[in-house]
């Protein structure tokens, strides 16, 4: 008897390009667990005249739902940082070298949708592609001493048989605990830091079913975002002055979470960096919970304020392109 388990398995995905229409994926993703899935909206006649059960049911809706978590390589997250915020300048060349800066920001505008990738993933017993998904929350996770990882969750069109591409996995070390650096206002904390991590929640549409007489839904795209980090930190006479200048003030203040990873060139190193201009302190708890050495979790959201934008994602690999094409 066979025994299917994960070990094996790929997670394929590429830059999608009409809504209901998959395209061949172009990464490979160092996926740590995967859950896409096709759900279905049932209904059933309720009516008991006559019967002594319910009657038929039919499918109304489907759609996908899903997502995965990743280890973060500097050539396998560009992408995926592109579909989540939605807006990319054109690459920044370091100098003269073979470095460019690639900066995400916040798609803005009705007229301007969240981008979509479609994702193969080879399930053990069938390969199957994932059509048309759009990122619904995106969030970076520094664990104390380990890998920086990645959580995707995601919304799509339909799910339907496909093929794995011919792809490897980026044989790049992925970013850690040890490259990571924390500013704020230009200062680095980074001595006192425990664990980041960074959220980006899309507040993506889910249910957007018309009556053209299929059972996908419409085209969706994000609504409000919400943007936010978290923080713990050792507890010192630094944090209690921030505590006090900035979240018992509402001041805002730029944040900064900076990884440098492996050298590109002789000067320049893969590096990416989540700036918050105007990072205001949503909770900033001052509690002695033991004899132990007193931490604190300090909670951002990342406002608004005039034409700052407030969040630029950047990452420095030797990509030439565009992630958005």
């Amino acid at each position: 008897m066979a025994v299917n388990t994960g070990e094996g398995s790929k997670l394929q995905i590429g830059l999608g390009s009409v809504w209901g229409t998959i395209t061949a994926p172009t990464v490979e993703v160092d996926m740590l667990n995967e859950k896409f899935g096709e759900e279905y909206t049932v209904i059933t006649e309720d009516s008991l005249v006559g019967k002594a059960t319910q009657g038929r049911s039919d499918v109304m809706g489907k759609k996908v739902t899903g997502g995965f978590e990743q280890l973060v390589k500097p050539d396998n997250i560009g992408l995926l940082l592109a579909c989540a915020l939605g807006s990319e300048a054109a690459p920044a060349q370091i100098g003269g070298t073979a470095v460019y800066d690639h900066s995400f920001s916040l798609i803005t505008g009705s007229a301007n949708l969240l981008p979509i990738f479609d994702a193969v993933v080879d399930k053990r017993t069938s390969v199957y592609g994932f059509i048309s998904n759009k990122v619904s929350s995106i969030s970076l996770n520094q664990a104390n001493n380990d890998y920086l990882k990645a959580s995707i969750d995601s919304v799509g069109f339909a799910e339907a048989a496909d093929a794995l591409e011919d792809l490897t996995l980026s044989t790049l070390r992925s970013f850690n605990f040890n490259d990571l650096t924390v500013e704020f206002a230009g200062t680095p904390v980074g001595a006192d830091v425990k664990s980041v991590s960074f959220t980006l929640n899309n507040s993506l549409e889910d249910d957007e079913y018309v009556a053209d007489g299929s059972t996908t839904m419409a085209e969706i795209d994000r609504q409000r975002r919400e943007p936010t980090i978290e923080i713990e930190i050792n507890w010192t006479a630094a944090m209690e002055a921030y505590r006090t200048a900035n979240y018992k003030t509402a001041t805002p203040l730029k944040v900064e979470l900076i990884w440098t990873g492996a050298t590109i060139a002789t000067t320049d190193h893969y590096t990416l960096t989540v700036t918050a201009e105007n990072a205001f302190i949503t909770s900033f708890p001052d509690e002695i919970s033991g004899a132990e050495r007193i931490t604190t979790t300090i909670s951002f959201r990342c406002g608004s304020i005039g034409s700052a934008e407030p969040l630029v994602v950047t990452l420095r690999d030797l990509t030439t392109t565009r992630y958005l094409g």
